[in-house]
């Protein structure tokens, strides 16, 4: 689930884990990517 953060930034929750996005219209850098990943405890080979 998205949810509306501050500004431009958004919310996104997996289960009880979330992170912040920066820009939800702005494409991420991967090590943005892998922080997300980390936070929201997803693999990278995951997907």
């Amino acid at each position: 689930m998205a949810a509306r953060g501050q500004g431009s930034h958004g919310t996104l929750y997996v289960g009880e884990r979330k992170t912040t996005v920066k820009d939800r219209k702005k494409e991420i850098g991967k090590g943005l990517l892998a922080k997300m990943l980390g936070d929201l405890g997803i693999e990278k080979d995951d997907f």
